[in-house]
């Protein structure tokens, strides 16, 4: 409990008290790891490996050419996606009797590649689009062939999808499968599958599979035989042909096409996010929008067009749940307080911007949950249950195959509600009902392996920092000094607790040369920065949430907008109008006096019962009396300031002093 409390000097009573109340209940902890781990030691001598590797040996390499579901723009839509060794007009064959009467025929669009997997070649990434022919609750029947217009159609043994109810639905989540990893492509498809089987034994009715990156290991181009066969293993459990997956683009499959060769994903026409795998993209499912991010990609303005597009289509949608590979706000030894942390500069920014309630990721192959965050402030009673969250809550999961699995950061960040590094496959269940959102994680026995976080909404979700724009904006001297003097101290209040980051120049820079000669940083080979975390002063995000803390209760935050926008209604407005004679003087303007002349000048102001103040900037020539009357006592050639005050406004003018002739 206390670990929160390191590298803070100050804490409030309230603080205090709220974290000595509060209870946590970790399934499984922390484990110390030196370097990394995997279950490839306790794996390899196990007897039912043993007999399924058998299996494998002969006919794991055909499953690299296999079928994947992949979701549609709506639960009325399905994509699919193939690797075909011959090449011709792909086909989906459909009907909802499982021998095909009144079936329909969708034809499709090969894409010549060139592929291998050392037994079995490529010649064509096949795709099929079925736009509009779902029904929710009901059981499909397809088949697929590689030319429909070949003399005899070659179909497909027969698959099913099975659609599924769209106002309440689950999702199996997962990352980092990253068959390969543990040194044994074998070992990591093996536990990848068991983990799948029980995913699905835990949440039989699940209507998605989320996978948050790293598909596979390897991470160039230049043994495709090596990738092709590891996508063999992550494409081979059968859940993948009746499951729909959304799979996002890791750091490892980053540099090569094969990605979006084998996944068909929707909405990606305007190749925002781009690298050599693919892009950015977007579906709709029930009430939950879904943004796939290629956070390997810094192209900040790219991100955000697919973001707001995603949004503006979908004003109605009660969740926005953001999936992305690295672990912006998590707490691996790894990565967290070093390359993600770097990608929080200009990420993290994104989820606040669209009120994003959930963001899933992996990297670290290990698990955290983030209190609700917004702007860097973690608000720490938003832990496993969360009622009308200010910010995005954050969960990094673990790796779905046992691949590799790292130790945690030490200390543990000021933002961390929950993690664990316990050395077993992980998977999450992810629940969308219309007001609440809820996540549990097992392991690949079915254990739970943390706390259930459930996310609760009452009304729908807004900028909690919008209301500054418009307050900020105002000018001190429209309004009174006690009343202006009060918001000015409420704001200060705010910003001590809250902290809000000012326009981050460290983000500018991230964005303005990425893949270019000054860009400051270097990953997956895209530009030839650093690796290293970005210093103090480089990004005002990150001074806040890597070399200092914030943190405060909802509540606390509710309170001191609440005071601020008392403060605001309570403003007072000044107006001062001075004249010479029926004349406005305006500010600036230099007005001429004769030597020995006595002028008054006419003062209205509101609010009448405060006071006008006055001075000469060369009493020796020019004087103002205490009610506004300008006496010219001496000429000089060089005008002479006159100043008058009235609460937060100052009207500057000149009097040039004219001698008598």
């Amino acid at each position: 409990m206390n670990r929160i409390f390191q590298n803070i000097t100050a804490i409030t009573t309230t603080l205090l008290l709220f974290f000595s109340t509060s209870s946590y209940s970790y399934a499984y902890g922390e484990i110390p790891i030196t370097g990394e781990s995997s279950l490839l030691d306790r794996t390899i001598s196990d007897s039912d490996f043993i007999r399924w590797q058998n299996s494998w040996s002969a006919t794991g390499s055909t499953h690299t050419g296999d079928v994947v579901l992949t979701p549609g723009d709506t639960p009325a839509d399905l994509n699919f996606s193939w690797y075909a060794e011959v090449s011709g007009t792909p086909a989906v064959l459909l009907s909802t009797a499982p021998d095909f009467q009144h079936s329909h025929v969708v034809l499709g669009t090969g894409t010549a590649i060139n592929r291998t997997n050392g037994i079995h070649s490529y010649t064509s990434s096949d795709q099929v689009s079925v736009s509009g022919l779902f029904e929710e609750n009901k059981t499909y029947y397809y088949r697929i062939t590689d030319d429909y217009y070949a003399p005899s159609v070659n179909w497909s043994k027969c698959y099913t999808y099975q659609t599924k109810n769209t106002e309440e639905f689950e999702a199996l989540v997962i990352s980092d499968a990253q068959i390969g990893a543990s040194g044994s492509m074998d070992v990591d498809a093996y536990n990848w599958n068991r983990t799948l089987i029980q995913a699905e034994k835990t949440a039989p009715d699940a209507a998605l599979l989320l996978s948050a990156g790293d598909q596979i290991n390897e991470k160039t181009n230049e043994d495709t035989l090596q990738r092709e066969y590891e996508y063999a293993g992550f494409l081979a459990p059968d859940l993948l042909r009746h499951l729909p997956l959304a799979a996002t683009i890791g750091n490892h499959d980053t540099k090569v096409s094969d990605y979006s060769e084998h996944f068909n994903n929707p909405n990606r026409d305007g190749n925002y996010g781009a690298t050599p795998a693919g892009c950015d993209y977007y579906f709709r499912y029930g009430n939950a929008l879904f943004i796939v991010l290629n956070s390997n990609s810094r192209a900040v303005s790219s991100h955000r067009t697919l973001m707001k597009q995603a949004v503006t289509e979908n004003p109605d949608a009660a969740w926005r749940i953001v999936m992305m590979h690295h672990d912006i706000y998590g707490s691996g030894a790894t990565h967290s307080n070093r390359t993600s942390a770097n990608l929080r500069i200009i990420l993290a920014p994104l989820m606040d911007e669209f009120q994003i309630d959930l963001v899933l990721s992996g990297h670290d192959h290990s698990y955290s949950r983030s209190y609700s965050l917004l702007n860097g402030t973690a608000f720490i009673d938003c832990n496993t249950v969360q009622k009308n969250p200010l910010g995005t809550t954050y969960v990094s999961l673990g790796t779905a195959s046992g691949c590799k699995m790292y130790g945690l950061a030490s200390p543990e960040q000021y933002y961390i509600a929950e993690r664990s590094n316990n050395t077993v496959p992980t998977y999450s269940i992810l629940q969308v009902r219309p007001n609440t959102l809820s996540l549990q994680t097992y392991d690949y026995t079915g254990k739970p392996y943390a706390d259930p976080l459930t996310i609760e909404k009452t009304k729908p979700k807004t900028d909690p920092l919008s209301f500054l724009t418009s307050i900020e904006a105002k000018k001190k001297v429209n309004y009174t000094k006690s009343s202006y003097n009060k918001l000015l101290k409420a704001l200060s209040s705010f910003q001590k607790s809250f902290a809000k980051t000012k326009t981050d120049k460290g983000a500018q820079k991230i964005e303005k040369y990425y893949k270019k000669s000054k860009d400051p940083l270097s990953y997956y080979g895209y530009a030839a920065g650093t690796t290293d975390v970005l210093p103090v002063g480089f990004s005002t995000l990150l001074d806040k949430t890597l070399y200092g803390s914030a943190f405060m209760l909802s509540s606390d935050f509710t309170a001191k907008k609440t005071t601020i926008k008392t403060a605001d209604t309570n403003l007072k407005k000044t107006s001062l109008t001075v004249k010479k004679g029926k004349k406005k003087i305006r500010n600036n303007q230099t007005i001429k006096i004769r030597k020995g002349k006595k002028v008054s000048l006419k003062i209205q102001k509101k609010p009448a019962k405060y006071k006008v103040t006055y001075s000469s900037g060369g009493k020796k020539y020019v004087t103002i009396s205490r009610k506004g009357k300008i006496s010219v006592k001496k000429y000089r050639k060089k005008p002479i300031k006159l100043k008058v005050k009235f609460e937060n406004r100052t009207l500057t003018f000149y009097v040039q002093p004219i001698k008598i002739k």
